[in-house]
Protein backbone atom coordinates (compact mmCIF):
# COMPACT_ATOMS: atom_id res chain seq x y z
CA UNK A 1 0.00 0.00 0.00
CA UNK A 2 1.78 3.16 -1.04
CA UNK A 3 1.32 6.45 0.87
CA UNK A 4 -1.45 8.17 -1.03
CA UNK A 5 -3.69 4.98 -0.27
CA UNK A 6 -2.87 5.08 2.95
CA UNK A 7 -3.26 9.06 3.75
CA UNK A 8 -6.67 8.23 1.49
CA UNK A 9 -7.91 5.51 4.00
CA UNK A 10 -6.65 7.36 7.27
CA UNK A 11 -8.88 10.38 6.15
CA UNK A 12 -11.48 7.98 5.85
CA UNK A 13 -11.36 6.90 9.00
CA UNK A 14 -11.40 10.18 11.09
CA UNK A 15 -13.86 11.31 8.54
CA UNK A 16 -15.76 8.39 10.19
CA UNK A 17 -15.08 8.93 13.75
CA UNK A 18 -15.61 12.76 13.73
CA UNK A 19 -19.28 11.34 12.13
CA UNK A 20 -19.74 9.19 14.97
CA UNK A 21 -18.77 11.63 17.18
CA UNK A 22 -21.19 14.65 16.16
CA UNK A 23 -24.20 12.74 15.22
CA UNK A 24 -23.69 10.10 18.71
CA UNK A 25 -27.40 9.92 19.31
CA UNK A 26 -28.09 8.72 15.94
CA UNK A 27 -25.45 6.37 15.71
CA UNK A 28 -26.04 5.11 19.05
CA UNK A 29 -29.99 4.49 18.63
CA UNK A 30 -28.84 2.74 15.01
CA UNK A 31 -26.27 0.36 17.11
CA UNK A 32 -29.27 0.14 19.57
CA UNK A 33 -31.33 -0.77 17.42
CA UNK A 34 -29.10 -3.54 15.77
CA UNK A 35 -28.51 -4.65 19.55
CA UNK A 36 -32.06 -5.25 19.89
CA UNK A 37 -32.80 -6.95 16.65
CA UNK A 38 -29.47 -9.68 17.46
CA UNK A 39 -30.68 -10.43 20.70
CA UNK A 40 -33.85 -11.03 19.78
CA UNK A 41 -32.19 -13.99 16.81
CA UNK A 42 -29.97 -14.88 19.49
CA UNK A 43 -32.44 -15.77 22.12
CA UNK A 44 -34.49 -17.68 19.70
CA UNK A 45 -31.55 -20.00 18.13
CA UNK A 46 -30.17 -20.23 21.26
CA UNK A 47 -33.72 -21.73 22.75
CA UNK A 48 -33.86 -23.62 19.64
CA UNK A 49 -30.60 -25.08 19.60
CA UNK A 50 -30.88 -26.53 23.33
CA UNK A 51 -34.28 -27.64 22.77
CA UNK A 52 -32.99 -29.61 19.72
CA UNK A 53 -29.71 -31.08 22.32
CA UNK A 54 -32.38 -31.94 24.63
CA UNK A 55 -34.76 -33.80 22.54
CA UNK A 56 -31.60 -35.36 20.89
CA UNK A 57 -30.76 -36.84 24.42
CA UNK A 58 -33.67 -37.99 24.72
CA UNK A 59 -33.84 -39.76 21.44
CA UNK A 60 -30.14 -41.37 21.88
CA UNK A 61 -31.69 -42.58 25.76
CA UNK A 62 -34.79 -43.97 25.36
CA UNK A 63 -35.32 -45.46 29.02
CA UNK A 64 -38.51 -47.67 29.29
CA UNK A 65 -39.39 -48.28 32.98
CA UNK A 66 -41.76 -51.51 33.47
CA UNK A 67 -43.24 -52.10 36.34
CA UNK A 68 -43.90 -55.48 38.12
CA UNK A 69 -47.37 -56.99 38.83
CA UNK A 70 -47.35 -56.82 42.92
CA UNK A 71 -48.06 -61.07 42.91
CA UNK A 72 -44.12 -61.53 41.84
CA UNK A 73 -41.39 -62.75 44.11
CA UNK A 74 -38.48 -60.66 44.16
CA UNK A 75 -36.53 -63.73 43.22
CA UNK A 76 -38.39 -63.70 40.04
CA UNK A 77 -38.32 -59.96 39.24
CA UNK A 78 -34.28 -60.41 39.09
CA UNK A 79 -34.43 -63.32 36.97
CA UNK A 80 -36.72 -61.12 34.74
CA UNK A 81 -34.38 -58.26 34.88
CA UNK A 82 -31.43 -61.24 34.04
CA UNK A 83 -33.52 -61.99 30.71
CA UNK A 84 -34.27 -58.71 29.47
CA UNK A 85 -30.24 -57.91 30.06
CA UNK A 86 -29.35 -60.57 27.94
CA UNK A 87 -31.65 -59.15 25.32
CA UNK A 88 -29.68 -57.61 22.17
CA UNK A 89 -31.78 -54.00 22.48
CA UNK A 90 -30.68 -53.35 25.75
CA UNK A 91 -27.49 -51.58 27.07
CA UNK A 92 -28.59 -51.84 30.89
CA UNK A 93 -31.62 -52.96 33.04
CA UNK A 94 -31.66 -51.56 36.06
CA UNK A 95 -34.14 -53.16 38.76
CA UNK A 96 -36.03 -50.26 41.19
CA UNK A 97 -37.92 -52.09 44.25
CA UNK A 98 -40.65 -50.54 46.26
CA UNK A 99 -38.74 -49.14 49.15
CA UNK A 100 -35.99 -47.38 46.04
CA UNK A 101 -39.13 -45.97 44.62
CA UNK A 102 -41.02 -44.91 47.50
CA UNK A 103 -37.64 -43.14 48.46
CA UNK A 104 -37.31 -41.30 45.15
CA UNK A 105 -40.66 -39.97 45.08
CA UNK A 106 -40.84 -38.73 48.48
CA UNK A 107 -37.31 -36.77 48.23
CA UNK A 108 -38.78 -35.11 45.04
CA UNK A 109 -42.49 -34.31 45.72
CA UNK A 110 -42.86 -32.64 49.12
CA UNK A 111 -45.66 -34.13 51.06
CA UNK A 112 -46.60 -36.96 49.06
CA UNK A 113 -45.99 -39.38 52.20
CA UNK A 114 -49.60 -39.12 53.30
CA UNK A 115 -51.10 -39.97 49.62
CA UNK A 116 -48.81 -42.60 49.17
CA UNK A 117 -50.07 -44.02 52.67
CA UNK A 118 -53.86 -43.55 51.54
CA UNK A 119 -53.14 -45.36 48.41
CA UNK A 120 -51.43 -48.58 50.22
CA UNK A 121 -48.01 -50.79 49.97
CA UNK A 122 -48.64 -51.33 46.24
CA UNK A 123 -48.77 -47.95 45.45
CA UNK A 124 -45.43 -48.18 43.59
CA UNK A 125 -44.61 -51.25 42.33
CA UNK A 126 -40.93 -52.35 41.67
CA UNK A 127 -39.95 -51.95 38.57
CA UNK A 128 -36.98 -52.30 35.56
CA UNK A 129 -35.34 -49.06 34.46
CA UNK A 130 -34.64 -50.70 30.72
CA UNK A 131 -31.81 -48.24 28.28
CA UNK A 132 -31.92 -49.28 25.13
CA UNK A 133 -29.13 -49.77 22.28
CA UNK A 134 -28.95 -46.38 19.82
CA UNK A 135 -30.01 -48.70 17.01
CA UNK A 136 -33.15 -49.65 18.97
CA UNK A 137 -34.47 -45.93 19.45
CA UNK A 138 -36.71 -45.41 16.87
CA UNK A 139 -40.42 -46.31 17.71
CA UNK A 140 -40.90 -48.75 15.62
CA UNK A 141 -37.84 -50.61 17.29
CA UNK A 142 -39.37 -49.34 20.46
CA UNK A 143 -43.17 -50.42 20.18
CA UNK A 144 -41.13 -54.28 18.91
CA UNK A 145 -39.63 -54.34 22.17
CA UNK A 146 -42.34 -53.57 24.38
CA UNK A 147 -44.36 -55.75 22.54
CA UNK A 148 -42.17 -58.58 23.72
CA UNK A 149 -41.93 -57.00 27.51
CA UNK A 150 -46.01 -57.21 27.35
CA UNK A 151 -45.94 -60.60 26.61
CA UNK A 152 -43.29 -61.53 29.64
CA UNK A 153 -46.32 -60.44 32.16
CA UNK A 154 -45.27 -57.02 33.23
CA UNK A 155 -48.28 -54.95 35.06
CA UNK A 156 -47.48 -51.71 33.25
CA UNK A 157 -45.15 -50.12 30.41
CA UNK A 158 -44.07 -46.56 29.99
CA UNK A 159 -41.83 -45.30 27.73
CA UNK A 160 -43.18 -42.16 26.25
CA UNK A 161 -41.91 -42.52 22.53
CA UNK A 162 -44.63 -40.91 21.11
CA UNK A 163 -44.52 -37.77 23.10
CA UNK A 164 -40.59 -37.20 22.15
CA UNK A 165 -41.97 -37.61 18.46
CA UNK A 166 -44.87 -35.19 19.14
CA UNK A 167 -42.23 -32.41 20.36
CA UNK A 168 -39.81 -33.34 17.70
CA UNK A 169 -42.74 -32.40 15.13
CA UNK A 170 -43.00 -29.05 17.22
CA UNK A 171 -39.35 -28.49 16.85
CA UNK A 172 -39.14 -28.58 13.23
CA UNK A 173 -42.31 -26.29 13.28
CA UNK A 174 -40.87 -24.15 15.23
CA UNK A 175 -37.47 -23.99 13.13
CA UNK A 176 -39.96 -22.94 10.03
CA UNK A 177 -41.18 -20.27 11.96
CA UNK A 178 -37.72 -18.92 13.34
CA UNK A 179 -36.47 -19.12 9.53
CA UNK A 180 -39.55 -16.61 8.90
CA UNK A 181 -38.98 -14.36 12.08
CA UNK A 182 -35.24 -14.51 11.56
CA UNK A 183 -36.02 -12.79 8.53
CA UNK A 184 -38.78 -10.48 9.34
CA UNK A 185 -36.04 -9.01 12.21
CA UNK A 186 -33.57 -8.71 9.81
CA UNK A 187 -36.16 -6.68 7.49
CA UNK A 188 -37.21 -4.58 9.85
CA UNK A 189 -33.87 -3.68 11.47
CA UNK A 190 -32.32 -2.60 7.87
CA UNK A 191 -35.52 -0.46 7.61
CA UNK A 192 -34.70 1.25 10.57
CA UNK A 193 -31.41 1.21 10.71
CA UNK A 194 -31.62 2.70 7.32
CA UNK A 195 -33.43 5.66 8.32
CA UNK A 196 -31.81 6.40 10.95
CA UNK A 197 -28.10 6.40 8.99
CA UNK A 198 -30.11 8.65 6.62
CA UNK A 199 -30.32 11.12 9.19
CA UNK A 200 -27.26 11.34 9.56
CA UNK A 201 -26.45 11.79 6.06
CA UNK A 202 -28.96 14.38 5.81
CA UNK A 203 -27.09 16.02 8.45
CA UNK A 204 -23.98 16.04 6.40
CA UNK A 205 -25.94 16.92 3.37
CA UNK A 206 -23.99 20.29 2.81
CA UNK A 207 -20.23 19.04 3.11
CA UNK A 208 -21.30 16.06 0.77
CA UNK A 209 -22.49 18.80 -1.76
CA UNK A 210 -19.41 20.48 -1.30
CA UNK A 211 -17.41 17.73 -2.19
CA UNK A 212 -19.41 16.49 -5.07
CA UNK A 213 -19.21 19.97 -6.48
CA UNK A 214 -14.82 19.94 -5.97
CA UNK A 215 -15.01 17.16 -7.82
CA UNK A 216 -15.09 14.22 -5.70
CA UNK A 217 -15.98 11.04 -6.88
CA UNK A 218 -19.54 8.76 -5.45
CA UNK A 219 -17.10 5.97 -3.49
CA UNK A 220 -15.14 8.74 -1.27
CA UNK A 221 -18.00 10.50 -0.25
CA UNK A 222 -19.75 7.17 0.61
CA UNK A 223 -17.16 5.20 1.48
CA UNK A 224 -16.53 7.09 5.60
CA UNK A 225 -20.97 6.34 5.91
CA UNK A 226 -19.98 2.47 5.28
CA UNK A 227 -17.29 2.81 7.51
CA UNK A 228 -19.39 4.18 10.20
CA UNK A 229 -22.23 1.09 9.51
CA UNK A 230 -19.67 -0.99 10.15
CA UNK A 231 -18.18 0.50 13.48
CA UNK A 232 -22.66 0.51 14.35
CA UNK A 233 -22.92 -3.04 13.57
CA UNK A 234 -19.89 -4.16 15.22
CA UNK A 235 -20.83 -2.04 18.33
CA UNK A 236 -24.75 -3.72 18.29
CA UNK A 237 -23.31 -7.50 18.07
CA UNK A 238 -20.98 -6.94 20.70
CA UNK A 239 -23.90 -5.20 22.88
CA UNK A 240 -25.98 -8.38 21.39
CA UNK A 241 -23.76 -10.92 22.16
CA UNK A 242 -22.93 -9.49 25.97
CA UNK A 243 -26.83 -9.31 26.46
CA UNK A 244 -26.75 -12.80 25.36
CA UNK A 245 -24.21 -14.27 28.08
CA UNK A 246 -26.11 -12.25 30.87
CA UNK A 247 -29.36 -13.77 29.95
CA UNK A 248 -27.59 -16.98 29.92
CA UNK A 249 -26.11 -16.32 33.30
CA UNK A 250 -29.38 -15.70 34.94
CA UNK A 251 -32.26 -16.66 33.18
CA UNK A 252 -31.14 -20.33 31.55
CA UNK A 253 -29.27 -21.25 34.64
CA UNK A 254 -31.66 -20.85 37.06
CA UNK A 255 -34.30 -22.21 34.46
CA UNK A 256 -32.52 -25.37 35.10
CA UNK A 257 -32.19 -25.34 38.62
CA UNK A 258 -35.58 -24.91 39.04
CA UNK A 259 -35.88 -28.63 37.14
CA UNK A 260 -36.20 -31.07 40.38
CA UNK A 261 -36.61 -34.27 37.76
CA UNK A 262 -32.96 -33.30 36.07
CA UNK A 263 -34.23 -33.96 33.22
CA UNK A 264 -33.11 -30.99 31.22
CA UNK A 265 -29.26 -31.53 31.16
CA UNK A 266 -26.73 -28.53 30.69
CA UNK A 267 -28.37 -25.32 28.43
CA UNK A 268 -25.72 -24.44 26.43
CA UNK A 269 -24.66 -20.70 25.82
CA UNK A 270 -23.65 -20.20 21.89
CA UNK A 271 -20.13 -21.58 20.44
CA UNK A 272 -17.51 -19.24 18.83
CA UNK A 273 -18.82 -20.21 15.87
CA UNK A 274 -22.31 -18.66 16.36
CA UNK A 275 -21.13 -15.65 18.02
CA UNK A 276 -19.31 -14.82 15.13
CA UNK A 277 -21.76 -15.75 12.64
CA UNK A 278 -23.91 -13.38 14.43
CA UNK A 279 -21.63 -10.36 14.73
CA UNK A 280 -20.87 -11.03 10.70
CA UNK A 281 -24.73 -10.27 10.32
CA UNK A 282 -24.76 -7.14 12.49
CA UNK A 283 -21.60 -5.95 11.31
CA UNK A 284 -23.16 -6.53 7.57
CA UNK A 285 -26.37 -5.39 8.94
CA UNK A 286 -24.67 -1.94 9.09
CA UNK A 287 -23.02 -1.92 6.09
CA UNK A 288 -25.96 -2.33 4.16
CA UNK A 289 -28.25 0.21 6.08
CA UNK A 290 -25.76 2.63 5.53
CA UNK A 291 -24.75 1.61 1.80
CA UNK A 292 -29.00 2.14 0.93
CA UNK A 293 -28.58 5.44 2.75
CA UNK A 294 -26.07 6.76 1.52
CA UNK A 295 -26.72 6.33 -2.20
CA UNK A 296 -30.04 6.94 -1.78
CA UNK A 297 -29.49 10.42 -1.03
CA UNK A 298 -26.81 10.65 -3.81
CA UNK A 299 -29.10 9.30 -6.10
CA UNK A 300 -31.86 12.50 -5.03
CA UNK A 301 -28.74 15.07 -4.73
CA UNK A 302 -28.09 17.23 -7.71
Amino acid sequence: MNASNLDFFRHIIRRSLRSIWENLYLNTVASGVIAASLLLLGVYVSTLLNLNSIVDTWNKDIHISAYFDSTLSEQDQLAMRDTIYAMPQTVEVRYVSQKEAYSWLTQRVEGIEDTLEELGENALPASLEITLQKEASTSVEIESFAESLRLQGFNELDYGVEWVEKFNAFLQLLQMLGILLGGLILVSATFLVTNTVHLVVYNRRHEMEIAKLVGASNSFIILPFLFEGIVQGLIGSLTAIAGLWIIHQTLAIRLQEAFLLDIVGKLHFLNTQQLLLLASIGVGLGFIAAFIASTRFLRKSP
